[in-house]
């Protein structure tokens, strides 16, 4: 029965919709499309910026391997870094200026996500994307707590007790709740789902998306929004909660909460490509979390 659901959440991704809302694949300078927070800007932030935003970055000459989603070719991505300068925390976050609509109608949204992680554990650099902001402040799951909408926070090396934390509405869901479906309701990347996910000898930090491609999916139905991650075994869920709001704008950001840095710090970063976001069948919804129900039974 787990392969049956997982094979229907496969067949999930691979959908195609009616009409797309939004696609960037970072092959030219998009940085028109988006407005960005970071500290010297937003309501949050010290003043003082101290993170980076490269469009059409191309990844490819820098020796990493092509996105799972992206042809020969197309070597483009957004790049982001975050605490650049020793001793100083560090938020951006980049806001697509087309906003989501409609709440009755469901929604999808997909990117490829590649965190550069040098070193071992502690970097304290989160990754995030999310969906239904307003887009005056960055995104931040730690102090200072800023955002809006729903995003996924997630680290590249497992370093922090808070792995894969989501924001719901202002406020970040704490480990131990029942939306991260794992054997402890962990955020923590020791989680059974984040090592299966991310497991030992396929990944550089076992349970954790360090110095690989991963998929995010974020998937917003009526009442729920639901984050996947597929790493090219099979999309498994990690997360749903209730749906406060799916309207307003796209994220996509990175951030270091903390004024300690793991050295060389200059070589922590953050590279998104291929984002996409489409509206969905009504039917396709219902099936997508029934196929999580069977998934959370079985576990």
């Amino acid at each position: 029965m787990k392969k049956i659901a997982a094979g229907l959440c496969v067949a999930l991704l691979a959908s195609t919709a009616s009409a797309t809302i939004i696609t960037d694949n970072f092959e030219v300078d998009s940085s028109a499309n988006y407005t960005i927070r970071d500290d010297s800007n937003s309501p949050s932030g010290d003043g003082t910026a101290d993170s980076t935003a490269t469009f059409a970055y191309d990844y490819v000459a820098a020796g990493i391997p092509l996105a799972p989603r992206s042809t020969v070719g197309d070597v483009g991505g957004l790049r982001m870094t975050a605490n650049d300068t020793a001793g100083q925390a560090d938020h951006i976050t980049a806001f697509h200026n087309t906003a989501l609509s409609d709440p009755t109608s469901t929604k999808r949204l997909l990117v490829d996500i590649y965190m550069g992680v040098t070193g071992t554990s502690g970097t304290t650099e989160l990754a995030h994307v999310g969906i239904g902001a307003d887009g005056t402040d960055f995104n931040s799951i730690f102090t200072p707590i800023a955002g809006d909408g729903h995003f996924l926070a997630m680290t590249g090396e497992g370093g922090s007790s808070s792995d894969f934390r989501h924001f719901v509405e202002g406020t970040p869901v704490n480990s131990g709740d029942s939306s991260y479906l794992n054997n402890l309701h962990t955020t923590n990347a020791t989680g059974d789902t984040y090592q299966e996910i991310f497991p030992s000898g396929s990944w550089d930090f076992p349970g954790s998306p360090g110095n690989g491609w991963v998929t995010l999916e974020i998937f917003a139905a009526a009442g729920a929004v639901r984050y996947s991650l597929d790493s090219g075994s099979g999309m498994v869920p990690i997360i749903i909660t209730p749906l406060q709001d799916d309207l307003g704008l796209v994220s996509l950001g990175y951030t270091d909460p903390f004024t300690s840095v793991a050295a060389p710090f200059q070589s922590m970063f953050v590279i998104y490509d291929n984002l996409e976001v489409t509206p969905e069948p009504a039917s396709l919804s219902l099936l997508a979390f029934g196929a999580i129900a069977v998934m959370r039974r079985r576990r």
